[in-house]
């Protein structure tokens, strides 16, 4: 009786254990995943991981219109781990090894979990040996001995003697390779700007095709004018070769000319921005004041005096002082406020320079041996009135 006792607590105790060890007691959930193939070395009871981690098993396996449906059993307290949009593989360790299902992260998580009785089609199916014998055998089915045969014989003999101009070959192309890969990423953008291209392209096809379709009548054009345009080239070469004759003589002046024509047009240029304002303030003022200028009837309202004539130029006092610096800047215009417009008069801010008397210096005496104009153009201010 005892024997008998201790053989049904043994026997109790080693299926507790077989239990406990397949996770009998653990508590599952059932997900369905669909494959075109399960592999061959697939079978119940094989692997769920996730992360490396073991989460269930393979409970069966089933064949439906040519495809593997597997049914696993996920330890229920895994699933909260597993994101809904988990990537489903069928992968081995080895070529030769046992599959296992693997569930791989998403690059972007799916905020829901996992849940039971989901679908999941297996994105991809590890390689196995048979696969890459039946691809061998089906390329060597394709493949005629007789012409393999004569390719490999032609093949040899033209590198018989070539291996130092083949080495070298494969050398450039290495050193091109390692030039180039650098270079993929831009590679890569280009090629994407080349759809833009020729979409831009694509939409202007419609013109091109019609712009080709008018070639034959500018073709026939061209044709019947031909002596038109053949006398206009020789009337374009006969003007050339006057204008050579007239220019050529005078070539380095009018190369001095342009050099020297580069400071005033650089001035220009760093105050073209005053241009518009400038324009537009003269505009105003032609409309403003057009009426004291012969706007109403020839002549000029104006109320003025006499005063003192300004010094007689003398040299060198009298040369000119341009040292004035600043700008560009319209300084208000083209809309000043004035006495007519808002009722006071605009003062511009006082700008110092160093072109001019400043302040202004009036002649505060009567000249009565002035130079005369004589003077100013033949000798010069300076001149004695003797000379003459």
């Amino acid at each position: 009786m005892a024997a008998a006792v201790l053989t049904c607590t043994c026997a109790a105790f080693a299926a507790f254990t077989y239990l406990s060890y397949t996770a009998a007691f653990r508590p599952t959930d059932t997900v369905t995943v669909t494959s075109a193939r399960a592999g061959l070395v697939m079978e119940t009871d094989a692997k769920v991981k996730y992360l490396g981690v073991q989460v269930g098993r393979v409970s069966a396996i089933d064949y439906v219109n040519d495809h593997a449906r597997l049914t696993l059993a996920i330890d229920r307290d895994q699933m909260s781990y597993i994101p809904s949009n988990a990537i489903v593989r069928i992968a081995s360790t080895t070529v030769f090894g046992a599959k296992s299902v693997e569930f791989v992260p998403p690059e972007d998580f799916s905020a829901t979990a996992l849940s039971a009785n989901a679908q999941l089609e297996a994105s991809t199916v590890s390689v196995e040996v048979n696969t890459l014998f039946q691809t061998l055998v089906d390329t060597l089915h394709k493949i005629d001995p007789v012409e393999l045969n004569a390719t490999l014989s032609a093949l040899g003999e033209g590198l018989r003697g070539n291996g130092d101009n083949l080495g070298a070959t494969l050398a450039g192309v290495n050193t091109f390779l390692a030039e180039l890969n650098p270079k993929l990423p831009s590679l890569q953008q280009d090629f994407g700007k080349t759809a833009a291209a020729g979409n831009v392209y694509a939409d202007a096809a419609p013109d091109l095709m019609t712009a080709l379709d008018n070639v034959p009548s500018i073709s026939d054009a061209l044709v019947d004018q031909r002596e038109n345009l053949n006398a206009t080239l020789l009337a374009a070469t006969g003007l050339a070769d006057s204008g050579s004759a007239t220019l050529e003589p005078a070539a380095d002046d009018y190369v001095a000319a342009i050099q020297r024509l580069r400071a005033p047009a650089q001035v220009l240029g760093d105050y073209s921005p005053e241009y518009g304002c400038l324009f537009k303030a003269i505009s105003k003022g032609i409309d403003t004041f057009g009426k004291y200028i012969g706007g109403v009837k020839p002549g000029l309202f104006i109320s003025s005096s006499f005063i003192p004539g300004s010094p007689a130029y003398t040299y060198p006092e009298s040369l000119p002082i341009v040292n004035a610096s600043g700008g560009p800047n319209c300084r208000g215009l083209p809309d000043l406020p004035t006495k007519f417009s808002q009722g006071s008069w605009f003062h511009p801010p006082f700008l110092v320079t160093d072109n001019a008397y400043v302040p202004y210096q009036p002649n505060t005496e009567l000249q009565f041996d002035a130079p005369s104009t004589l003077q100013f153009l033949f000798n010069g201010a300076y001149a004695e009135r003797d000379d003459f």
